[in-house]
């Protein structure tokens, strides 16, 4: 019987949902996209400091060390990090739910002691709070959470996690909990119920006026399956864990996804990244690599269906010449298929970027409560959101079709 739910703090209750103040801030600096985030989290500093070992002024001081800024302007950088970040209220109502049903509720972060300076009125709902600037060990190490286990009195097994970073769920469930990826509310909400908490089914009533549905491609219209792969060419290539990802998803990624690079940089570093000889080793990782790279049957049949219903539209965040690609692999052309096609690429902008949302409302000639975005990254629904855009997070394409056609109050397929 689960008696006690772990949250993560960072990507789950508190998460940054506008993302302009640093994007501000990575224009000044000349950074890439995301590029300031890179600088925080991965400073030498911020480690230490989440292991009780570096004071927050040390983390600032090496940022501005790294960026060669002065005190006044770290200062400014310092408050506008921050200043996208919001509490996700929908979640807080959860946690008041699960107390008034008799679940103990904890925090469990990977985090500088500040943080507990930024709990605000959630802190009162926490029956346990477990730091590891405090504790001086990091997840996914099981030392800490057995620390929030013992502090909140259960067991493993009577405990559901709930983070957004997959090998810290990977590593609670090794220890007996029930972990849960985060992937938006109404997907929590159902892993909740399915785990036996006594919570409420989502409340996903038809919305009124809406003239558009907006896809993304990567996660919704077309599966990943190549994702899972990434282990397996670390392996191939020689290369150490997590090598594989940063170099097909990092900085070169960013800059090619809104076209500030070419097509054939980018190749340039990933033949490096990946110690490829040649451009004919490369066309052969990228055939194998993405060798069953498809599109999801029943989407494809939902915007079919919807469309002359509504304004349907494509936005992804993908490199150029990718609806040429589509055509020729696949038979899919998103230019034909769609009423509208948006390529970061093409535009210059790319998702969480408000200014992607708005241009593609825009073209579509509607306005934000009149669409609803379907993505499968909270921190794009979330920009969304922000902009008062309808948003369902694909946490799995059957149940997103399904809460799709809730909203529409009609079948979709």
């Amino acid at each position: 019987m689960i008696r006690a739910v772990i949250w993560d703090w960072g990507g789950v209750l508190m998460r940054t949902m506008d993302v302009r103040p640093r994007m501000a801030w990575e224009r000044r600096l000349r950074l890439h996209p995301g590029g300031l985030v890179d600088v925080v989290f991965e400073s030498s500093a911020w480690d230490r400091a989440q292991r009780g070992e570096a004071s927050v002024d040390d983390v600032w001081a090496e940022v501005a060390d790294r960026l060669g800024i002065g005190e006044t302007e770290i200062a400014a950088l310092q408050r506008d990090f921050w200043a996208g970040d919001r509490l996700d209220e929908e979640l807080v109502r959860l946690i008041r739910e699960l107390r008034q049903a008799g679940i103990r509720n904890g925090l469990l972060s990977n985090h500088i002691p500040e943080i507990r300076q930024r709990l605000g009125n959630l802190e009162p709902l926490l029956d346990a709070v477990v730091i590891s600037g405090e504790e001086g060990v990091l997840k996914p190490d099981p030392a800490i959470y057995r620390v929030a286990l013992e502090r909140l009195g259960v067991a493993p097994e009577e405990a559901v996690f709930v983070d957004d970073w997959k090998p810290n769920v990977e590593a609670a469930r090794q220890l007996g909990m029930v972990g849960v990826l985060f992937r938006g509310t109404v997907s929590l909400r159902r892993a909740l119920l399915e785990a036996g908490l006594p919570v409420r089914p989502p409340d996903l009533r038809p919305i009124s006026g809406i003239r558009a549905v907006i896809w993304d491609w990567g996660g919704v219209l077309s599966p990943l399956n190549f994702l899972q792969r990434s282990s397996q060419w670390e392996v191939r290539l020689g290369l150490p864990p997590g090598a594989m990802d940063q170099a097909l998803w990092g900085p070169e990624w960013k800059l090619l996804e809104i076209g500030a690079i070419s097509q054939e940089a980018y190749d340039a570093h990933l033949m490096h990244a990946l110690g490829l000889p040649d451009r004919e080793a490369l066309r052969q990782f990228y055939r194998e690599f993405y060798a069953d790279d498809g599109l999801h049957p029943g989407v494809v049949a939902a915007v079919r269906n919807l469309r002359g219903q509504y304004r349907v539209a494509l936005l992804t965040n993908a490199f150029p010449g990718h609806a040429d690609s589509l055509r020729r692999r696949h038979g899919f052309d998103p230019r034909t298929e769609f009423d509208l096609y948006v390529n970061s690429a093409e535009v210059g902008l790319a998702k969480p970027d408000p200014a992607i949302y708005q241009l593609t409302l825009d073209r579509l000639d509607v306005r934000p409560e009149q669409a609803i975005f379907i993505d499968d990254h909270v921190r794009n629904t979330d920009a969304a959101r922000m902009l008062g855009i309808h948003t369902i997070v694909c946490a799995d394409v059957e149940a997103a079709l399904a809460d799709l056609a809730a909203l529409l109050g009609h079948p979709v397929l």
